[in-house]
Formats: C-alpha cells, sequence, structure tokens
C-alpha cells in the first residue's frame, strides 16, 4: 500500500489527497486537489500499520470524514503522525506487502501534480496535470503519470519527459520498471553526452595555423586544443532502455541544434552501450549520412568508440607521394577499446602504386599495394600517457627494412609541474626546410619539459627542454651517406610575448549569422608576437651547433563567416632571424635556413567555400622550401577538406564531422622548426 502525505504539517483541508479503499475495485475515489503538492511516502513500517488500521475500520467513509474535520486540530497539537500511535498488529493479521527498496535512496517518492488518486487494493496511484515525479535518482515529468507502486512500473503520457544521470530523453508515451530499469518511449528526442576529448582537431586546415609564439616542446603538434563537452541530439521511432543499455528504432542522430538539421546519421537501429564511466559504443546497422536533407552518403563504418581519445577519420583519400607512391584510401577500425586504453587498425590500398606498376608485373595483386597503420594510445593515472604509432608502406615482409616507420613515447609528470617525456623512432623521416627530407634510422632518449611560466607581469612567457638522445642517422663529416651513431644533448630556451592590437565582438550564435558556416562564433582579432630562441647541441663527436633565433609576426582573424562574399579572413605573416656557430655533424637537425619568411592566408570564396595558401621561402637563397594549400567547404556541422603539400609531396581528402573524436592521421612526417623536431 502507497500512502502519501504533504511535507507541510498544517496544509488546508482541500489540498489533501484521499486515502481511501475503494467500494467498487475497478473505480477510484476522487479528490481534486487545488494546487501542486510535493507528497512524501511515508515509512514502510508506518505503511503497514496503517493499512491494518484502515481495514479494521466498520465503515471507512465515516471514519475518513471524521479524520478530514478533526485533522487539522490533531496536527496543530500533535504534529506529524507518530509510528507508535498506530494501533499494533495482531499475529493473526496478513503481512502487509512492501516495496522494494533503493539502496540509495530507501523507498523515497517525491511526487508534484496538480491532482492525485490512490487506490488502495490495486496499489495504482495516478497523477495528473503538470506531474514531476523524483524516484530511484530519476526524474520524469508528463501530463498523466499512472504508477503501479507494487511492481514499481510508471506508464507516463503527454509531453514526457524522462532524465537520468546525464541523459535526457522527451517522448510522448513512457512504460517503465523502476525495478529492473526497463522500458520504451514512443517518439523518443534527446541528447547524449560523448565525454570530453583529451585533444580535440582544430576546425582549420593547416594553411590558418600560424603559431603566435614558437614551440620548443618536442613532443608539441599544432593540431590540438582543450577538449570539449560534446553532445548530440537524436529523434526515434522507439527507444528501448534496458539498464544503461540504449536501443534505438528508425534513429536519427545529429549534432547541429538547429532544425531542420544540416547533417544526420540515420539508422533503421542503433544501440548505445556503456563500456565504462568514460566509453560508449553506438552500434548502427546500415548507417548513411545526410546532407540538408537530400543528399546521403553510406557510412563505411557500423560501431563508433565514443570517449576521450582521439582516433583516425574513419575514411579517407590521401596522397603520400614518398612513400606510397602517390593516392591511397584508408579505412580506420577500432580492435581494443578500454578505459584507459585505446588500438586501432588503419588497412590501405595503395591505389596510385597498383596502376604505375611496371609492365608485366600486373595490376590490383601483391602486398606491395597494401599497407597498414597501426596506433595505440595509453591514458593512465596520475597524468601518464603512452603512445605508439607503426606504419607499413607495403606487406612485403622480405623488405621490412624499409616498409616500417614506428615511434613510441611515454610521457610522466615528474617535479611537480615538469614533464619527462621519453621517446623511441625508428626510420623517423624529417622534414628540414631546404635540406629536405631526411631519414633517422634511430633515435632514443628523454627530454625534460618545463611547464609555460610569466616572468612578473611583463606578459612574457619562458620555457624550455634538455634532452639526451642516442641518434643513428646519416652524417656527412665523414664520408657522404655515412650512417653513424652519436650521442645528443640538446637545450632550448624560447621567450615569446603576443601582443593584442584589436579584439572586436563575435557575430551572435544563432543559425544565420555566428554558426552559419563554423561550429562556434568567430571573435575577430589583430595580434603581434615575438619571440627569442635558443638552441645548442653537443654530440659526442666534440661537435657543437648553437643557434639563437629572432621572430617577429602578425596575425589577423577578421570577419564573422556569415555572409555570402569574403566575410572571413586569416592572415600570418612572420619573419625569422638566425644566428649560428658550429655545425652538426648530422643532415637532419642542421640549419638551413638563417632567414625566412612565412606568410600564410585562409579566405572565405563563396558562402562555406575556403581556400588556404601557407608559404615559406628561404631569404637567402630566394627558394620556396615549403608550401600548403587548402579549399574546404566548411559547414557548421561537417567540413569537407582537400590538403595538398606539393614540397613534401602530401596530401588529403576527407569529410570532417564536428564534435566527434576524429582527426586527421598524421603524414609520418617530423618538421624541424628553429633546430628541434616537432613530433606529433
Amino acid at each position: 500500500m502507497e500512502f502519501l502525505l504533504l511535507t507541510s504539517t498544517q496544509p488546508p483541508l482541500h489540498s489533501y489527497a484521499e486515502v481511501r479503499q475503494a467500494s467498487d475495485p475497478q473505480a477510484l475515489r476522487r479528490s481534486p486537489i487545488a494546487d501542486r503538492q510535493n507528497i512524501d511516502q511515508l515509512p514502510a513500517e508506518v505503511r503497514s500499520q496503517l493499512q491494518l488500521f484502515l481495514e479494521r475500520l466498520p465503515d471507512p467513509d465515516s471514519i475518513a470524514r471524521q479524520l478530514a474535520s478533526q485533522l487539522p486540530q490533531v496536527l496543530a497539537q500533535a504534529g506529524p503522525i507518530k509510528p507508535n500511535s498506530l494501533p499494533k498488529p495482531k499475529p493473526t493479521d496478513k503481512p502487509a506487502p512492501v516495496l522494494p527498496k533503493d539502496p540509495s535512496q530507501g523507498d523515497l517518492l517525491n511526487v508534484i501534480s496538480d491532482r492525485q488518486e490512490y487506490d488502495i487494493n490495486t496499489q495504482i496511484f495516478v497523477a495528473e496535470g503538470n506531474v514531476a515525479i523524483n524516484y530511484k535518482k530519476s526524474d520524469l515529468k508528463a501530463d498523466r503519470v499512472q504508477l503501479n507502486t507494487k511492481t514499481q512500473e510508471v506508464i507516463a503520457e503527454g509531453n514526457v519527459f524522462f532524465t537520468r544521470g546525464d541523459q535526457r530523453i522527451v517522448g510522448t508515451r513512457l512504460v517503465y520498471n523502476y525495478g529492473d530499469i526497463k522500458g520504451e518511449l514512443l517518439n523518443a528526442s534527446g541528447a547524449v553526452d560523448l565525454g570530453t576529448l583529451t585533444s580535440s582537431e582544430v576546425s582549420r586546415s593547416p594553411a590558418e595555423i600560424a603559431s603566435s609564439s614558437v614551440t620548443v616542446a618536442v613532443a608539441g603538434s599544432s593540431n590540438s586544443s582543450d577538449g570539449q563537452v560534446r553532445r548530440v541530439g537524436f529523434i526515434a521511432e522507439r527507444l528501448i532502455i534496458d539498464g544503461d543499455t540504449w536501443t534505438a528504432e528508425n534513429l536519427r542522430v545529429t549534432n547541429d541544434p538547429f532544425s531542420p538539421p544540416e547533417l544526420e546519421i540515420i539508422t533503421s537501429k542503433a544501440t548505445l552501450t556503456p563500456i565504462s564511466p568514460t566509453q560508449n559504443r553506438l552500434d548502427l546497422e546500415s548507417p548513411r549520412l545526410v546532407f540538408d536533407q537530400g543528399f546521403s552518403l553510406p557510412l563505411p563504418i557500423n560501431s563508433l568508440i565514443l570517449d576521450r581519445f582521439q582516433r583516425f577519420t574513419p575514411a579517407l583519400i590521401g596522397f603520400d607521394r614518398r612513400d606510397r607512391d602517390g593516392a591511397f584510401y584508408q579505412q580506420s577500425f577500432d580492435v581494443i577499446t578500454q578505459p584507459n586504453l585505446s588500438f586501432q587498425l588503419s588497412p590501405q590500398l595503395l591505389i596510385q602504386r597498383a596502376f604505375s606498376r611496371p609492365e608485366g608485373q600486373g595490376g590490383f595483386s601483391g602486398f606491395d599495394i597494401l599497407g597498414v597503420v597501426a596506433t595505440l594510445n595509453g591514458d593512465f593515472d596520475n597524468g601518464q600517457t603512452f603512445s605508439a604509432r607503426a606504419s607499413l608502406s607495403g606487406l612485403d615482409f622480405s623488405r621490412l627494412d624499409n616498409l616500417l616507420r614506428f615511434n613510441a613515447s611515454y610521457q610522466t609528470p615528474i617535479f611537480g609541474n615538469y614533464t619527462l617525456l621519453s621517446q623511441y623512432a625508428f626510420r623517423d623521416r624529417i622534414f628540414n626546410g631546404s635540406l629536405g627530407f631526411q631519414d633517422v634510422n634511430n633515435i632514443t632518449g628523454s627530454t625534460l619539459l618545463s611547464p609555460n611560466f610569466v616572468l612578473g607581469d611583463s606578459q612574457i612567457n619562458f620555457n624550455y627542454q634538455v634532452a639526451a638522445q642516442a641518434v643513428s642517422a646519416v652524417r656527412d663529416d665523414q664520408n657522404f651517406n655515412t650512417v653513424g651513431t652519436l650521442l645528443r644533448l640538446q637545450s632550448a630556451a624560447v621567450l615569446s610575448r603576443t601582443f593584442p592590437i584589436y579584439r572586436g565582438e563575435p557575430a551572435p550564435a544563432a543559425k544565420e549569422t555566428g554558426l552559419r558556416f563554423s561550429p562556434k562564433p568567430i571573435v575577430p582579432k589583430v595580434d603581434a608576437f615575438m619571440a627569442l630562441q635558443g638552441v645548442n647541441s653537443l654530440y659526442s663527436n666534440g661537435a657543437n651547433q648553437a643557434n639563437l633565433f629572432g621572430t617577429l609576426g602578425l596575425s589577423a582573424e577578421v570577419g564573422s563567416f556569415a555572409k555570402d562574399f569574403f566575410d572571413y579572413t586569416n592572415l600570418t605573416v612572420s619573419y625569422t632571424q638566425a644566428f649560428s656557430t658550429g655545425r652538426s655533424p648530422f643532415l637532419f637537425d642542421r640549419l638551413a635556413d638563417t632567414r625566412s619568411l612565412t606568410a600564410g592566408i585562409v579566405q572565405q570564396i563563396y558562402g562555406p567555400i575556403r581556400f588556404g595558401v601557407q608559404q615559406s621561402w628561404n631569404l637567402d637563397t630566394g627558394n620556396l622550401f615549403d608550401a600548403s594549400y587548402s579549399l574546404e567547404y566548411a559547414r557548421r556541422t561537417y567540413a569537407v577538406v582537400i590538403r595538398y603539400n606539393p614540397t613534401q609531396g602530401l596530401g588529403e581528402l576527407l569529410l570532417r564531422i564536428s564534435d566527434f573524436n576524429w582527426t586527421r592521421p598524421p603524414a609520418n612526417v617530423t618538421n624541424i622548426q628553429n633546430g628541434v623536431e616537432l613530433r606529433n
């Protein structure tokens, strides 16, 4: 039996719901309630005693009227009902039913509604009008709710709003059992949290990225930003709840906060299963991507892992002239998905190599037209991380030494907020400005990275690093193209400051303004920046190379990217002057460009179409030693991106979807910036 009492001790008479045994088991005795109420369930012991007491009454109606006439005075004098004031049950009495209890909340049930009624015989409680129920770590709102207090099954109808944990859903009719946490919701819609990324891809092309300070960290990356909480909305004809597992039929998922959405993932059936507190797996049946309610493409995956780890975009077309002889197709699959560990395999079909094979060697056959990339990431306690990446540009294992590239790193906090980074790389492909590509056969060592310090009130940033490494690479201090191994002790420090010149106001975060072609409003700004960096390298053969770099630059991002023509411009220009003494015995870290100029621009052409270019010149020789071009069709929820770097022979065509933990695969290239390797 369920007995509900208002929390207030002296309410007016008409604000009580009548608790009475119906003479007709099929009908409920109704008593309207004028105001919304907050009703608490009495303890089970009180309920059982009160039920026995009511069952022994000769005339329930007359007793109820008598209690109603005297209740205000009784409450005023005696206060709340005391368990000891009720008659004790006899040994011959039937045991009273007891509701199952929630270990965390007992059997507390809070109900707010305009009207309530309860049938003692059927143990069914009905609430109507602005119903709000809080029970067992969940909240339920609806126009009408029927709750069977014996089976703990609830039927909610009309404007149903159900919340459990961080998940919120809306529908027209909910059937749900609080005991076994199972149920179904019709015409469901809502939002699902995707978690917080450790880092996420910046929604920009490489031509847009120009640092306003110099990075000296060996493992620095220019393609990441702080993670953010991400949510996607969904609509389903039927949503089945089974514990923490949700299964949706005829599901439409979108990352667009506006309707109609410009991007949807549509599937006949999808299941969201929690793997851990930080991971969810989304299984899909024949999913399709639908753009602007019209054009659609099949999604080449049927399972997604949503967690804090970055993963390669599910499919892309890439270009690698040096290792893969041109264009290739790559598709990625999750193999291991643990809360602290992620392992992904990305097979590749080397398309251009297959068609350009010498005559007589056949077409699409042989292991040399297949490649694979394997990536392992770990995120452990106390800020420790591990990552490893192996890339095979063919599967002919008799030539493994010429096909495999491998790197691994382990990072752990040390001395408070310092970081110790240990790394190993095999056949590291390094691009060093005018010297072009150099292969480092092996490099093993550790680097101590300092945090960023701000010097007093000067707003000058200072950071440094110290590294000890064993390097095996081509040396030219002896015979040319001779591979030698030396120890290298390297230190680097940088002072940098940014001078804000202009800050504008972003356009409103609305569909046709700040969020028309961008996932977040653009803040117009103009900055000047300067940096002073020193790098000193000592080698075990006695050689020494010391460099001092000075950099001046200007960066600007203007426009709101909301109008059709030329409403967005990202411009960066920087000049670097180097002073050097000594010379490295290796080619991969030798200073090649003492005076360089880098300039880049990304410009909106029309609507969501942007074109970008970034180039670097050696001012002593006048040679262009690096260049990158991008063409992007950018929308609020997705973008189609084409990138190409002719000097490095790298490119890609990919679809980027906002808010998902997909990132473009690295190109197996380590760039030298001011004498320091920047590894992804």
